[in-house]
C-alpha cells in the first residue's frame, strides 16, 4: 500500500470516515452527566473526564482526513463546493480541537479551588471574546462545510440522498438531548455511523482508478 499513494490516501479517508463517528459515539458514551461542568460532577468523574475529552479530540484528528476524502470525491463534479467544503469543515475540525481540550483545564480548576471559584473562572473564561469568537463560533463551520460536502455528494449522485438527511440528525441529535444521559445523547453519532459508514465503504472499495478520477459511477450499493 505504502508503494501505491492513491490506495494509501483511499484507505486512510475511509478509514478516517469510520474512525470518526465511532470515536464521537464513545466520547458521548463515557462524557460525565449534565449539560454544565458542574465542579462535582467532574470531580467525580475524574477519569471518564479525560478518556472522554481524549476520544473527543480523536474524533476531531480523524474529521481532517474525513473532510478531505469528501472533497477529493468532488474535486471533478463540484470543485467548487468540494474547495468550500473542504475550507469549512477544516477550520471547524481545526478549532475543536482546541475546544475539546478545555475539559482538562475544567478538571483541573475542580480539582484545585472551591466549587464556586472553579465556576467563577470557567464562566469569565466562556465571556472572554476571543474564546467566544475566536474558538467557540468557528467550531460550528464543521457542520456547515460537512453538510456543504455531503449535500453535494448526493446531488451528484455519489451518495443516496439519504446519507446527509441522516449526518444531518445526527448533528441535531445533541444538542436538542443536551440535558439527558450521555447514552441518550450518543444516538446521533449512531446515526453519523450510518451516514459516514455508508461513504466509507464505498471508498474503501473503491478501485483507485475511480479514486483518481478517471472513472466515476453512482451511489450503487456500499
Amino acid at each position: 500500500m505504502l508503494k501505491n499513494p492513491d490506495a494509501f490516501r483511499r484507505t486512510v479517508a475511509g478509514v478516517a470516515l469510520l474512525a470518526w463517528p465511532v470515536f464521537q459515539f464513545l466520547a458521548f458514551l463515557t462524557s460525565p452527566p449534565g449539560a454544565e461542568h458542574d465542579p462535582e460532577v467532574f470531580r467525580t468523574h475524574a477519569t471518564t473526564v479525560q478518556v472522554s475529552a481524549l476520544l473527543y479530540v480523536w474524533a476531531a484528528l480523524s474529521l481532517i482526513p474525513a473532510v478531505l476524502g469528501l472533497a477529493h470525491l468532488l474535486r471533478e463534479r463540484a470543485p467548487r463546493a468540494s474547495v468550500i467544503g473542504a475550507a469549512l469543515g477544516l477550520v471547524g475540525a481545526g478549532h475543536g480541537l482546541t475546544l475539546f481540550t478545555t475539559d482538562f483545564y475544567d478538571l483541573a480548576l475542580a480539582q484545585s479551588l472551591p466549587a464556586d471559584q472553579a465556576e467563577a473562572v470557567t464562566r469569565r473564561a466562556n465571556e472572554l471574546w476571543g474564546f467566544v469568537y475566536g474558538m467557540l463560533l468557528p467550531g460550528f463551520l464543521l457542520h456547515v462545510g460537512l453538510i456543504t460536502l455531503l449535500v453535494t455528494l448526493a446531488a451528484v449522485k455519489v451518495a443516496p440522498w439519504w446519507v446527509p438527511v441522516a449526518a444531518v440528525a445526527g448533528t441535531i441529535v445533541p444538542f436538542v438531548t443536551m440535558t439527558q444521559a450521555p447514552v441518550v445523547q450518543s444516538t446521533g453519532s449512531l446515526l453519523h455511523l450510518a451516514a459516514y459508514g455508508w461513504i466509507a465503504l464505498r471508498v474503501l472499495r473503491m478501485p483507485d482508478a475511480e479514486w483518481r478520477g478517471l472513472t466515476v459511477t453512482g451511489p450503487g450499493r456500499a
